[in-house]
């Protein structure tokens, strides 16, 4: 199986485009990730066994397949030190080998793999790719085949992402000044001071780790601590809760492009990774228009129901006094909005504490004693009185 070619190919592409060095021991694996990246990125394929340091320099994402059971270089080696058995070990080992010198390009390193399940336990790896990558300790995890659909819009916007970091991270005095740009936060936004201490409280790493990392730190905080939870970023849903909406209307609302569109795209996120997982709006700045908007009553009910029929026919509103998103058994987010009365609080174990509590309605918890199990602290007596314990 000849390879060579697709990687010369590759290499002598437009350098300008971000580099994808994707490893794998089955070759219709390569065929089926190129097809999708081409003319976005360059491709580098390789064999595990035929991988070099130059491969892994120029790369700024790399993807590994997690089963690489056709390695027989590997195979012969008689030292368990020398047998990464899979794709979790082989990235270990190739981490190992970049420099450590700060002022290197970094690289993200992300397992791509169409057996994710096998390594999720009894949750499953859908929409829960955060969980699973922090868990791994790797950067992102990849699915394959249908588990894939975003797969090179994903790969592209972290690709990019890791391209704009500073190299090396700037000291302690201009770390800060660096956050803000890549989230693109500007001071002339009237809800920046209100942003920023938003941001500072989800702890970005801006200082040793960030430097030790190559900036790294900051992509997996992005990823995996904020992106997938309503921080200082909201989602459609979260947002649409804030409004008292339901998430159908708002995503329809917002699809069509017109007045409400515009209206909210001036809190949107713009910064790095802003297209990896559907849109994002700044929580402050979201405030700072509601309370405008309704007169300085912007948790208010029927001021809130006002706004939302003014802003679009489309929108339906939710009738309750304080809509929260409830999540699913997976610990994912629901198009399904509970009264904050009739929801109790939940902590599952990647839900990091600068996010807004997380919920299920009190009927979940209810009937489900896996979900009951990880209500907390006042909300578990309450739910103890509601089942007569």
């Amino acid at each position: 199986m000849n390879l060579g070619r697709t990687k010369q190919s590759a290499r002598g592409s437009n350098v300008r485009l971000p580099v994808v060095l994707i490893i794998d021991d089955v070759e219709e694996h390569f065929t089926a990730a190129r097809e999708r990246l081409h003319g976005k990125a360059r491709v580098i394929c390789q064999f595990p066994n035929d991988v070099t340091l130059d491969d892994l320099n120029a790369a700024n994402v790399v993807l590994v397949d997690l089963r690489l059971e056709n390695w027989p270089e590997r195979d012969k080696q008689t030292t368990p030190a020398l047998k990464p058995l899979d794709g979790l070990a082989l990235i270990a080992t190739l981490k190992s080998n970049l420099s450590k010198d700060p002022a290197r390009t970094p690289t993200a390193f992300a397992l791509h793999s169409g057996q994710l399940q096998i390594l999720s336990g009894k949750l499953s790896p859908a929409n829960r790719e955060h969980a699973l990558a922090k868990m791994l300790d790797v950067d992102w995890v990849f699915g394959k085949g249908i588990s894939s659909n975003n797969f090179e819009i994903e790969v592209l916007s972290l690709a990019r992402a890791v391209r704009a970091l500073p190299h090396p991270w700037p000291d302690a005095k201009k770390s800060r000044d660096t956050l803000m740009t890549l989230l693109k936060l500007r001071k002339k936004q009237r809800w920046f001071l209100r942003a920023v201490k938003d941001v500072e409280r989800a702890k970005p790493p801006q200082d040793v780790f960030a430097e030790t990392t190559n900036g790294m730190a900051f992509i997996k905080w992005l990823l995996q601590d904020v992106l997938p939870f309503p921080t200082f970023l909201m989602d459609e849903r979260y947002l649409a809760a804030r409004l008292h909406v339901s998430p159908a209307s708002f995503r329809q609302a917002i699809g069509e492009l017109g007045s409400f569109d515009r209206i909210i795209k001036q809190f949107e996120y713009a910064g790095i990774l802003h297209d990896f997982a559907g849109r994002r709006w700044w929580r402050a700045g979201i405030e700072y228009w509601l309370w405008r908007e309704t007169a300085g009553q912007p948790f208010d009910k029927a001021a809130l129901q006002s706004l939302a029929e003014k802003l679009s026919l489309g929108l339906e509103v939710v009738d309750l006094a304080r809509p929260v998103v409830e999540l699913d058994e997976q610990f994912r987010p629901t198009d399904s909005l509970v009264d904050v009365a009739d929801a109790i609080q939940i902590t599952p174990d990647d839900w990091p504490s600068s996010a807004d509590p997380a919920w299920i309605s009190i009927s979940r918890a209810k009937e489900s004693p896996t979900m009951a199990a990880r209500v907390s602290g006042q909300d578990r007596e309450r739910l103890e009185s509601l089942l007569g314990k």
